[in-house]
């Protein structure tokens, strides 16, 4: 990951794009969501898991020390319009492009893994099992479970519909938030 995103800054530097970011944090009731968004408000990171956001802030700050992240207030975002619209069931996808650096990161099965998330219906689930074997890797699913965890755009590429075969299985923003985060897409996802 970190080639990638060294990568990513020296691009921008290439084309003479100030490295300018913007953090912000969006909260919606019980939901806390971290957001980190490049220049052009390109979607870096989207997670429940405050520790992945100040993970990748440290490692932008490490590979250029031009490096400005500037806290945004959360309505000065367009992501805000959709998290509300997502919490408030008025949407249930994201029209965001998957271009962010920590996608291309990614391991080939962590993509195609991804790829087969974005998929998911809205109040669907699949097991860690059954979405290993659509990536490609039918004994995968700790790999698949491992991809899960690393996604950089939770909510975009809906890591919470995957479950174990046992119960939910695990989240990078805790299992209360997943659980929760299924209740809501159950709920909404009856009364569509």
């Amino acid at each position: 990951m970190k080639n990638h995103v060294h990568e990513y800054l020296l691009s921008l530097s290439r084309f003479g794009i100030d490295p300018d970011f913007g953090s912000f944090v969006c909260r919606y009731g019980k939901f806390t969501i971290y957001c980190l968004a490049g220049p052009g408000e390109k979607v870096l990171q989207v997670t429940f898991a405050p520790e992945k956001h100040q993970r990748l802030q440290d490692q932008l700050r490490h590979f250029a020390g031009k490096v400005r992240i500037k806290e945004l207030p959360q309505k000065k975002t367009r992501l805000d319009s959709m998290f509300a619209d997502y919490f408030a069931g008025r949407i249930t996808g994201f029209p965001i492009p998957l271009d962010s650096p920590l996608i291309a990161a990614g391991t080939d099965f962590q993509k195609r893994v991804w790829h087969q998330i974005k998929a998911i219906p809205y109040s669907s689930c699949i097991t860690y099992q059954d979405l290993a074997g659509s990536a490609g890797s039918p004994r995968g699913a700790r790999a698949a479970g491992t991809a899960c965890g690393a996604n950089p755009l939770a909510l975009i590429i809906p890591c919470h519909r995957v479950v174990a075969v046992t119960g939910p299985g695990g989240f990078a923003g805790g299992p209360a938030v997943k659980k929760a985060l299924l209740a809501l897409e159950n709920h909404r996802g009856r009364q569509g």
